[in-house]
């Protein structure tokens, strides 16, 4: 359960696994296979970084308005310097204008990334931010944050290329066999050297930070109580 707007929350995370997504009218995005896997992993991924509040969107909860208001909330019940978790996994539709006006596919609708950026621009200016992406122009987000958080985006694929769908995503089966690792994962340069290593060139991973200092930093360094 949610904290309620008289308490504060030191760590969130929010996933979105949208396996079903509205495509256009009458019309839906073909089943994204790898979505609930990936959800699943990511909410261990938290839990071992002991992030105890998690929330989940799949399937026909996984609207437009459910994703919009759980952020809203993570902005209000986040304290100062709170660490906010955001996985999504699914499809995200490019379309020919800017950047910023890529989406990601929800199942009623679609959220593009300009209004997702404002959403978490919002957050405590001091908080950390983790964005999870794997979809298609998984990386799109890092160019188009427009917030002062101190932020990690672990993306599938870069900004330009599109990713195929599997049962399972080796991206996030890195990614959480990396961070669960005993007894110490290594940094986030041995991450993103790991994601990278022996991928196809042209769904290449992406580990991007506008933090200099984390690249040295063991992912673990993320949980809910660093400094």
């Amino acid at each position: 359960m949610m904290a309620t707007a008289s308490q504060t929350l030191s760590a969130l995370a929010i996933h979105i696994g949208a396996d079903i997504a509205y495509a256009e009218p009458d019309r839906r995005w073909p089943h994204a296979m790898a979505a609930r896997d990936t959800v699943q992993r990511a909410a261990r991924i938290c839990r071992h970084a002991g992030i105890v509040e998690q929330l989940t969107f799949g399937g026909e909860h996984a609207t437009v308005s459910a994703v919009v208001c759980a952020l809203v909330r993570a902005g209000a019940v986040l304290t100062n310097d709170g660490l906010l978790v955001l996985t999504f996994s699914g499809h995200t539709r490019r379309g020919d204008g800017p950047l910023d006006t890529a989406r990601w596919c929800l199942f009623d609708g679609w959220l593009e990334l300009s209004e997702l950026a404002r959403h978490l621009a919002l957050l405590p200016a001091t908080a950390r931010l983790v964005v999870i992406c794997d979809t298609c122009y998984a990386a799109a987000i890092a160019k188009t944050l427009v917030g002062a958080q101190r932020t990690l985006v672990v993306a599938g694929c870069s900004d330009e290329q599109t990713m195929v769908d599997r049962l399972r995503s080796e991206f996030i089966v890195r990614l959480e066999a990396f961070v669960c690792s005993a007894p110490s994962p290594g940094s986030l340069e041995h991450l993103r050297a790991l994601l990278e290593a022996d991928t196809p060139d042209c769904e290449r991973p992406c580990v991007w930070t506008n933090t200099a200092s984390w690249w040295s930093a063991p992912p673990l360094e993320l949980r809910s109580n660093a400094s």
